[in-house]
């Protein structure tokens, strides 16, 4: 069996009888970022080679609010001693609206200090943009890396995100999580436009002959405890549900990728998803993986749980253990890959965090596939 049919059998549910093995955030098919890692990445990228089916990703152009209107925009930069400051300012219809964001130059994440939407005149701000769709999308990008991965794994094409996820990057969490109490009007009328426009560019996915693997993201922005399950049904699961519809009747399947505690909502997340990633074990989330297994794997591949954090700070033999645990409670009877909860982070890894990446890695093709 190749990886690519080991992957679409664990995702369809089947058993695939050897082990697929996902790293995620080390895309070895991908010549410019393996040539931009630090050399410390080098015995993992070889592992991965060797051993690991491939999750490739794709995605097609956007815009803004997800319209392909041309918003006049002005952007200035402010050089800080570890950051890079970018003050972005749209003029909408109805007015300005302005973001600001940090940049590392010391390679950490990104910061948002400042979001589009402050009040409810941003909202009109926003909807007063002109909408145009996405018509036509040159799927040339997706196929050639369809053609590049070959047999070793498949193409993941990004659905967008969960509407739910754009409302969240206008605002921020702490303005949804007020408004999710003061103006969930608000709130529903910017969830609309945006389900609207991504029908409309899954539409246009869909007719470029891309799948059969979609994802979405920005469920795990009104997960618990910042948010009740209430909360997730009406602001998440709702409105997602047209979206895997429609991915449903192509014959495609939805990968989901959500952090946090899911305990509360596992069985509204099999709503919504084919495939679920990352399914973090306690302490990091609240779902051990025999739980979730029990609960939804008969609905949905799980994708996971190996906690990144441990494979950057565990003891190799402990981390192992965790391995063959992982293995052990979500293999038997397919819809199974063991994943990492999320890719490596840092610019250089440490010798413990390299030969922890190569032993999961090396024990999970033996233990898994032998």
């Amino acid at each position: 069996m190749t990886s690519r049919e080991r992957l679409l059998c664990a995702m369809r549910l089947g058993d695939p009888g050897e082990l697929p093995i996902h790293i995620c955030g080390v895309p070895v098919w991908d010549d410019a970022w393996v040539q931009s890692r630090d050399r410390s990445y080098a015995p993992v990228i070889e592992a991965v080679q060797e051993y690991g089916d491939y999750f490739a990703s794709w995605a097609p152009p956007s815009g803004p609010f997800l319209s392909q209107t041309t918003v006049p925009t002005e952007a200035e930069q402010i050089d800080h001693p570890d950051w890079v400051e970018t003050i972005t300012t749209w003029h909408t219809p109805r007015g300005d609206l302005r973001t600001r964001h940090l940049s590392s130059k010391r390679g950490l994440p990104g910061y948002q200090v400042e979001f589009a939407v402050k009040s409810l005149g941003d909202v009109e701000k926003v909807l007063s943009v002109p909408y145009v769709p996405l018509e036509h999308v040159d799927a040339s990008g997706f196929f050639a890396l369809q053609e590049r991965v070959g047999d070793r794994g498949v193409v993941n094409a990004s659905a967008g995100q969960n509407p739910i996820g754009d409302v969240r990057d206008l605002m921020g969490s702490d303005l949804l999580a007020v408004w999710s109490i003061e103006q969930r009007g608000a709130i529903h009328r910017l969830l609309q436009m945006f389900l609207e426009r991504i029908l409309d560019r899954l539409e246009a996915i869909l007719a470029a002959g891309v799948g059969p693997i979609f994802t979405t993201l920005g469920q795990e922005y009104i997960t618990p405890p910042l948010h009740g399950r209430r909360d997730f049904i009406e602001f998440c699961v709702e409105p997602e549900k047209a979206i895997i519809d429609r991915i449903h009747r192509a014959g495609g399947l939805l990968h989901v990728h959500c952090h946090g505690t899911l305990g509360a909502i596992l069985d509204d997340i099999a709503r919504i998803a084919d495939i679920l990633h990352p399914i973090e074990p306690p302490p990091m989330g609240d779902v051990p993986l025999p739980e979730a297994k029990r609960r939804i794997g008969d609905r949905v591949c799980l994708d996971g749980n190996i906690q990144t954090g441990d494979i950057y700070a565990m003891p190799t033999p402990r981390l192992l253990d965790a391995v063959k645990r992982a293995i052990d409670d979500g293999a038997p009877g397919g819809g199974f890959i063991l994943c990492p909860t999320a890719s490596p982070y840092t610019q250089v890894l440490t010798d413990l965090t390299v030969r922890n990446y190569v032993a999961m890695i090396q024990t999970a093709a033996e233990y898994g596939r032998g």
